[in-house]
């Protein structure tokens, strides 16, 4: 069982008569929240406690042995969070705003922490590490015309977010079928990208030159480095909604910015080297073909993997470390018209003979139109797995179709 308090407290300012006789607000009002609650979602049947599993071939006998370790203090995850905002009303509340802060705390989070192997297991459920979530949210409502033919309204919201592991027993490396290029690393948001820095494609060979973090003249394993993340630095939206007597006319754009793409597309089929029932973009076409070119992508060996300049190391992939190079992360920043809608409402002296209330005739388009800098088919994408903490990789997703209809709402 747990026990989750909340309080929260409100304050009509704009009731107050010294606010009134300021008169600039229609509305005033401040908030202010403080809770917590609770998440046991990872404590399945029996997590706590120490179990053992029977089984054959002991010596040719049956016997059993330990296949969990107890955990008498397992324990819920436990978030607080504060919050304090505040809402005004301007112009007889034909602008509102409304603006947010909150600070997000989550702690006692239930993961699997790794043990000394001589305990018999390499980790065990514990209630260890924290998550931190703060941000500002900003919503604007405006009337910009209401006259008795025509109407036009907005609506813009944008919304920032800062996440930080604020403690971790180790890292959590995940992602892209072993690859461990996603990595949970304490004092770094989560979806981070841990990947070798590609700083240039020498002119006079070809081969990539990587950033060697440790100085010891070798690129290893020790010279990966986060280099992004797949979280936005903020993201939002902005809604007009017009109409002309019996037309009406609405779009809404959406938008965010400073997420990172793991472009696995030009992962396999852009690396600089020649693999068996592997594709071809066209983009391979700009790679290093002589002295002096500047490119970013290296020369084409026979080898899975493009050689690195200064002294490149052998993975688990055939090749070196351009398999796992920052050049396949991309901005996946994107501004999208993602609905556009088009309607007329038929007159209701025409109505009245045919026995219905109302018929409205629309033609809507949605995806019409997508602004961004990212090479892949569609920046608005995260097909790694259903693991929420291996988010913004692109396995050649096919995007989000265009789509246009034309339809009719009737009342009767």
């Amino acid at each position: 069982m747990g026990i989750f308090p909340s309080g929260g407290v409100a304050w009509r300012a704009g009731q107050e008569d010294f606010i009134k006789n300021l008169n600039v607000f229609d509305e005033l009002k401040l908030r202010a929240s403080l809770g917590l609650s609770g998440n046991q979602n990872g404590i399945g049947s029996y997590a706590a406690q120490g179990l053992w599993s029977s089984g054959a071939n002991y010596l040719e006998q049956p016997g059993i042995s330990p296949s969990q370790l107890a955990n008498p203090d397992l324990t819920w995850e436990t978030t607080r969070q504060f919050n304090v905002g505040a809402e005004f009303g301007f112009f007889k509340n034909r602008l509102s705003i409304v603006a947010d802060y909150y600070n997000k705390y989550t702690y006692d989070l239930l993961l699997n922490v790794p043990v000394p192997y001589r305990s018999g297991f390499a980790s065990y459920l514990q209630n260890y590490g924290s998550v931190r979530n703060k941000g500002f949210e900003l919503g604007i409502n405006s009337t910009n015309v209401a006259s008795t033919d025509f109407k036009w309204t907005t609506n813009f919201n944008i919304s920032f977010n800062n996440n930080k592991i604020e403690k971790l027993a180790s890292d959590i490396s995940l992602g892209a079928s072993g690859r461990n290029i996603s990595i949970l690393r304490q004092g770094h948001s989560v979806n981070s990208f841990q990947l070798y820095k590609q700083l240039y494609v020498d002119p006079k060979t070809g081969n990539a030159v990587y950033e060697d973090v440790n100085k010891d003249g070798l690129i290893t394993s020790a010279d990966r480095q986060i280099v992004g993340n797949a979280l936005p630095k903020y993201t939002g939206g902005l809604t007009n909604n017009l109409s002309y007597k019996s037309f009406d006319l609405s779009f809404f754009v959406y938008f965010q910015q400073g997420n990172k793409i793991m472009n696995m597309n030009d992962f396999f089929m852009v690396h600089g080297g020649t693999q068996a029932n592997i594709g071809f973009l066209p983009r391979q076409l700009d790679r290093w073909q002589k002295e002096g070119d500047i490119t970013d992508i290296p020369r084409l060996t026979t080898y899975s993997s493009n050689p690195t300049e200064n002294g490149g190391a052998a993975n688990n992939y055939g090749g070196n470390v351009a398999s796992l190079s920052s050049r396949y992360l991309e901005d996946g920043s994107f501004i999208r018209l993602k609905t556009l809608t088009l309607g007329y409402t038929l007159p209701v002296a025409v109505l009245k003979k045919i026995n219905i209330s109302r018929i409205r005739l629309y033609a809507q388009a949605t995806n019409l139109l997508t602004f961004t800098n990212y090479g892949g088919l569609d920046p608005e994408v995260s097909s790694q797995s259903n693991n929420q903490n291996t988010a913004g990789y692109d396995w050649a997703t096919v995007p989000q179709p265009r789509t246009f209809q034309i339809g009719a709402n009737v009342t009767f």
